[in-house]
Order: C-alpha cells, then sequence, then structure tokens
C-alpha cells in the first residue's frame, strides 16, 4: 500500500482459504491488467498495529474496493461462518455511501448470484457480479467492472478477450517459478510479482517505466526453473 498512489489502488477482500487461491489470483490479475495497484490484508499486517485499524486505513487509502462473498456457509466442527469478508465489506461500503460515492466505489462478488441474499439480504438492490465458479469469468468480471467505474486516463482500455489471454499467460509463467512457500507454492509476493511482470511485457501495467514507480514497487526475486 502507498498512500502516493491511493486514486490508483483498489482494495481486495476475499477469503485466505488456500482452496481459494486460483480466483484470488484472478481478482489481483484483473487489477493489475487494468493498470491498478491492488491491495489486501496481507500487504498491511503489522506487528505494531491492530489488524482492524490497519484494514481501516488499507480501506481509506483506496478509491475502490472489491469484496468475494463466496463462503458465506458454516464450516468446522462447530460449523461457523466467515465473518471477516462481511466485516470488510461493511468498512468499504459505508466509505463508499458516506462520501457519496466520490471518493470510494466498491462492488461485490458472488460465485452464485442468489445464495447471498439469505446471509446478507441488506445487500440486495447492490447487484453484485456473479461469475459460477470460474477464474476467466471472475477476471472478465472484475476487470469490466473497473474500467467502466475508474474513469482514469491511466487504466487499461483493451478488450477483455485480450485480458483472459493475458491471464492465461501469467498461469503459464507462474508454473514456471519455484515459490517460497511449501511445496514450491508461490507466495503473495511471488505471485504478484509475475503478474506485475507479464502485464509490463504486454504494456497492460507500467508504474515501473519510471523512478518513483522502482522505488514504490520494487521487484520481487523470483527462483525460476530450469527447461
Amino acid at each position: 500500500m502507498t498512500l502516493g498512489f491511493r486514486d490508483h489502488q483498489v482494495f481486495l477482500n476475499y477469503p485466505f482459504d488456500e482452496g481459494f487461491e486460483p480466483f484470488a489470483q484472478a481478482m489481483h490479475f484483473a487489477v493489475v491488467s487494468s493498470n491498478l495497484i491492488p491491495v489486501c490484508a496481507k500487504d498491511v499486517t503489522s506487528p505494531d498495529q491492530l489488524r482492524l485499524e490497519a484494514l481501516v486505513n488499507a480501506i481509506l487509502s483506496c478509491q475502490y474496493s472489491l469484496h468475494d462473498f463466496s463462503l458465506l456457509k458454516g464450516e468446522g466442527k462447530l460449523n461457523f461462518a466467515r465473518l471477516n469478508m462481511s466485516l470488510e465489506m461493511g468498512m468499504g461500503l459505508f466509505h463508499a455511501l458516506q462520501t457519496q460515492r466520490r471518493s470510494h466505489r466498491c462492488a461485490f462478488f458472488v460465485a452464485s448470484p442468489h445464495e447471498y441474499q439469505i446471509a446478507a439480504s441488506d445487500l440486495a438492490g447492490l447487484d453484485p457480479l456473479s461469475y459460477n465458479g470460474d477464474e476467466a469469468s471472475l477476471v472478465a468480471s472484475v476487470y469490466e467492472w473497473l474500467r467502466d467505474v475508474a474513469q482514469n486516463p491511466l487504466t487499461t482500455r483493451v478488450s477483455t478477450h485480450e485480458i483472459k489471454q493475458r491471464y492465461e499467460d501469467f498461469k503459464q509463467k507462474a508454473k514456471n517459478v519455484i515459490g517460497s512457500g511449501n511445496g514450491g507454492r508461490l507466495s503473495h509476493n511471488e505471485s504478484q510479482e509475475v503478474m506485475f511482470q507479464v502485464c509490463s511485457e504486454h504494456r497492460l501495467w507500467d508504474w515501473r517505466e519510471n523512478k518513483a514507480g522502482q522505488i514504490a514497487f520494487p521487484s520481487v526475486p523470483l527462483s525460476w526453473r530450469k527447461i
């Protein structure tokens, strides 16, 4: 999160479950391919700051926020539902409404177009974007929403079809990286570095083209597989 880039930052709110990781990557990639800057809870965690305070500051530091409501059902032996996503969605929605959507715009995404109404009926009428559990559909939905809402000359203006192709390029390139996580899985920063590289190669993300951007977004070293 970089304070000087507030108008170009997008807060992403989604479950950190391992099974959701492909969809998390899809959301991040759609933001990067829009020539915007993704921010999530993993970017703002600090040992000397309350997590809730850090999240509030992160949302206030972003012009946009995107919230995924896919995992709303109870789970585990105690059948508890996940509430973190709902809490962060409430923060973003309040910020948007309080400023009459001038300082913040938000959208939320669901895997199914109807189930969310049972868990959060107050959101009825906000037209959630459904992606039916498909990564490519989620990439398209996020990219198209940002393209339509982010009226900024710096944002990307290419076809959704091209963005989907570049997402496939990212997935192929990511397979050639040995991640620092368990079993060679890519860390959050490593995955995002691959996105930056792919989108920079295709002139979709240009924040490293000057000295200020290189300082704000330093490259993350990657370990490549020998082919």
